[in-house]
Formats: structure tokens, sequence, C-alpha cells
């Protein structure tokens, strides 16, 4: 069972800090940095999994009905387009074409959604780039830039890869990444719920903090 958001959040909050108790037992930030950003791979894929299920569950009820609101089937498109692998939407999305019998297109659509598979960034980025997708590309490079990993790149490439310009570095990403969050968080802390578009742009900004630690 999903606990929301917060497990991912977590993780997340970890990488962007670098508290006293934790350097007394970690000697290594841009290690530590880079593994806490790797261990969000188990709470992200449950936390789409709640979202998959949910936009499933309401697709189908959708379905059920004689008549769809104008834009529904778009709507439920574009939802699925940040959650399933490209060949798995592609299936999808022939069965949500407008016209063809109701009864066949949700039998169709049900028996897609039991066995389609959920992508999360780290699929993605496991592939070589000329097949992760103009799209995710330019996402990831437009979230890089908006962390500031361009500049920071520029400067770290100027010179030997000391300890001490690692250190710089990886405080700045760290300070960068707490920033870029602050959109995770309400009135009382960490949000349990973040919406499919913010998810997206989560994972794009771990997608371009990995590329640059890795």
């Amino acid at each position: 069972m999903s606990a929301g958001a917060l497990p991912l959040l977590a993780r997340l909050g970890e990488a962007a800090s670098f508290p006293a108790a934790v350097r007394n037992y970690e000697t290594d930030p841009w290690s530590y940095l880079r593994r806490k950003l790797g261990e969000c791979a188990e709470p992200l894929r449950d936390y789409k999994r709640a979202l998959y299920e949910d936009a499933s569950a309401r697709l189908l009820e959708d379905l059920r009905g004689t008549f769809l609101r104008p834009g529904a089937l778009l709507d439920h498109k574009e939802t699925f387009e940040k959650l399933l692998t490209p060949g798995d939407y592609a299936d999808l999305s022939y069965h949500l074409e407008a016209g063809g019998d109701p009864q066949s297109r949700r039998a169709g659509v049900k028996a897609l959604l039991a066995g389609a598979k959920i992508k999360t960034l780290f699929d993605t980025e496991a592939l070589p780039p000329e097949r992760r997708g103009k799209a995710w590309q330019a996402l990831v490079a437009e979230t890089s830039h908006r962390l500031e990993l361009d500049r920071l790149e520029e400067i770290f490439g100027r010179g030997p890869k000391t300890e001490r310009r690692r250190a710089y570095a990886v405080r700045r990403i760290r300070r960068n990444l707490a920033e870029f969050l602050t959109v995770t968080r309400g009135e009382s802390g960490m949000r349990d719920e973040i919406t499919l578009f913010v998810l997206t742009r989560i994972e794009a900004a771990i997608a371009a903090l990995l590329r640059f630690l890795n």
C-alpha cells in the first residue's frame, strides 16, 4: 500500500540536506547525494502505481457511460502518457480513438491496463539517449538549467576535480534542490499528495542531477 508521496519526498529531503548527524558517518557528500537520489526509485514507482490505479479507475468509469464529455479522452491520454511506457501508451491511445463500439473499447482498455508497465525516470534513463524521446530530453535540459547544473558543469570543468571543488559543487546542488522542492511543501510540511504534473518535473530533476553526478 502506497503511503502517498511522503516516502519519495523524504528521500529527496535527505538528498537536499547533509546535517552534522549524517556527516558523523558519511565522509563523501557526493556519493551520499547520488545514493539518496537512487533510493527514490522504489517510492517513486510505488507512488506512480497509486496514481496509475486511480487514473485507470477513472478512465474505466468514464468508459462505462453512454456519453463522454468533450475532451475527456484527450485528458485521459495526457495522464497516461506520463505513466506508461511508449509502447503501452500507443496501444492505449489506439483504444481511445473516438468511434467504435463502446463495450469493445472498454474491454480492450481494461485488458491493456491490467498488463501495462508503469514507467519512471529510471526506466527512461536506462535507454540510450536517442530512445528517451525529445520531449523528455528537453524537459531534463530545462530542469537542469533551472537547477543551475549547466553553470556548475562549466565551473567544475575549468580545473581538476579536487575534493574541495566537489564539496562546493554538491553544496550548491543541495541548495538548489531544496529550493526546487518548495513546491512540494504546504503550511504543515511536506504534502501527502502531489500532482502528476509536479511529479514529472521532480523526475526530470532527479534525472538531471544523476546525469551530473555520474
